[in-house]
């Protein structure tokens, strides 16, 4: 086997390998599917010149020369497809280098390219080999052929310009590292098989041979760079992998997390809505109690009244007929009668204001917003809870000057309920309550302050959470503080609370005079 022939069977067996490689990854990226086409009509060419070598003659020159270089047409086509690919302009054809369209260029080489094929395989145009061949090598370039190689010049330059254009505008490292490495093979290439066999003087066998020593060379650094640059690609795929799991794990905690508030905020609304309803009901309860108490009240009253009148005109007719005895014994009896009288008003009247109190609390017969007055709301509520106030509570009320306004009086007296409820269980022997009101700044303010156990200062953030309870200050706040927090926020208000540890607790609820 002739030496020089060595080089091109390892550049075909090798672009062969490389086709098929790329080939299997064509899936990956465009760019694979364009070099194995590429690798593939590259070792179209080196084995084409190889059997030419290896089993060309003298008598056979005509048919090996004009299929050779026949096939040597098909490595340009590839090699403007594949640099076109890689520098991204198949996606921007219509981008001009040198003045030209990447379009126009592609179209009018592919146009030369194959109408020198036909030429070189049935004409004299390209190609001219003598009657008398001394060898193989024996032939010339017709007047189309001597313009090869000034147009593959022409062709490599623009395509370099175009390598040159997509290096600087390409930002992505990875893409310019592809793009040099590149640019470097197919510069090996060249540097071996053209511009070499231009100014060193050797024979056409050993040109050949050094040239697919530079097809070689070019495959190598084409496929090192295709394979660093999936590479980056994968590693680029992995990390925005990884970023979009980080983000989509972000979002789904944030969602968690608003499915959380939004299932907290249904059940304090169910848990709201419920103790309305049973507010509701207690209220109609209250309400048809009230009436039916006071239908037997007022009877009692009127009877009683009559009554204390008839026993005041029989005292003055005893004491006409019979001044001795009413000083005596008749006398004393009158005297228990007046004051058992006076006992029983006093109860008919407690009895009336405690339904009157229940009346007001409730407020079952007014509409959801009217004008009311705070100080009334507080009294009344005071009233209610009046048996949780032990001998040991002191109850102090510092009213200011506060007009009527508009608002949920129902629903602010629940407030004051809770908060009362909450002082008076707060405080395990004496203690007292202050109840301080005020207007500032067109802002009502009412503080509700205690002297119990008072609350830690870490449990203040949880303290209008549902189910909140804090035992040792004996706060079992449980749905109460969060239903007022919500009510507050209804009238556009706020809760406002300090507490000291063995010191008391302050509730200071600021409500807008105008909602």
């Amino acid at each position: 086997m002739n030496i020089y022939i060595v080089p091109m069977l390892i550049s075909g067996i090798l672009c062969t390998l490389l086709s098929v490689i790329t080939w299997l990854f064509r899936r990956r990226e465009n760019i694979n599917r364009v070099f194995s086409f590429f690798t593939l009509t590259l070792a179209i060419d080196s084995f084409a010149f190889f059997a030419w070598f290896q089993f060309g003659s003298i008598e056979s020159i005509d048919t090996w020369m004009r299929l050779t270089f026949t096939a040597g047409f098909l490595v340009p086509t590839g090699l403007i497809l594949f640099f076109i690919a890689f520098t991204g302009y198949d996606k921007r054809m219509d981008d001009r280098v040198l003045g030209i369209k990447v379009r126009h260029f592609q179209i009018s080489t592919y146009t030369f390219i194959f109408a020198c094929i036909p030429l070189a395989q049935f004409s004299n145009l390209f190609i001219r080999i003598s009657e008398t061949p001394k060898d193989i090598w024996d032939l010339e370039f017709g007047p189309v052929g001597k313009f090869m190689f000034p147009l593959f010049a022409v062709i490599f330059i623009y395509l370099f310009v175009m390598v040159f254009k997509s290096y600087r505008i390409t930002e992505n490292k990875p893409q310019k590292r592809f793009i040099l490495l590149l640019a470097v093979g197919t510069g090996m290439w060249v540097l071996f098989g053209y511009v070499g066999a231009l100014l060193v003087p050797i024979s056409s066998e050993v040109w050949n041979s050094i040239s697919y020593l530079g097809t070689i060379m070019m495959a190598i650094f084409y496929f090192v760079a295709i394979l660093n640059y999936q590479s980056d690609k994968v590693h680029d795929l992995n990390l925005n992998l990884e970023r979009k799991v980080e983000d989509r794990t972000r979002e789904l905690k944030l969602k968690n997390l608003e499915l959380g508030d939004t299932l907290t905020k249904l059940k304090q609304m169910q848990q709201q809505v419920i103790i309305q309803e049973k507010m509701a009901t207690l209220g109609q309860l209250v309400a048809g109690l009230t009436h039916e108490i006071n239908t037997p009240i007022s009877a009692i009253r009127s009877m009683n009244d009559t009554k204390s009148k008839a026993v005041i005109k029989l005292q003055k007719s005893l004491q006409n007929i019979a001044p001795v005895e009413m000083d005596n014994k008749i006398g004393k009896v009158m005297e228990v009668i007046l004051k058992a009288d006076q006992l029983i008003d006093q109860g008919i009247g407690r009895l009336h204001e405690i339904i009157q109190n229940l009346k007001n609390f409730t407020r079952l017969d007014e509409a959801e917003m009217l004008l009311a007055d705070i100080h009334e709301g507080l009294d009344n509520t005071l009233a209610i809870i009046r048996h949780d106030l032990l001998k040991n509570i002191e109850v102090v009320c510092e009213y200011g000057e506060i007009p009527s306004f508009v608002c949920h009086p129902r629903k602010l007296n629940q407030v004051f309920f809770n908060i009362l409820k909450n002082a008076c269980q707060a405080i395990e022997s004496k203690g007292r309550i202050t109840i301080t009101t005020s207007l500032k700044k067109n802002m009502v303010h009412v503080a509700i302050r205690d002297t119990g156990k008072g609350i830690k200062q870490d449990e203040l953030k949880s303290i209008f959470d549902p189910n909140f309870t804090n035992k040792n200050s004996v706060v079992r706040a449980s749905l109460g503080l969060s239903i007022c927090y919500q009510i507050i926020q209804e009238h556009h208000g706020k809760i406002d609370v300090e507490s000291q540890p063995g010191k008391g607790t302050v509730f200071t609820v600021i409500l807008p005079m105008e909602l």
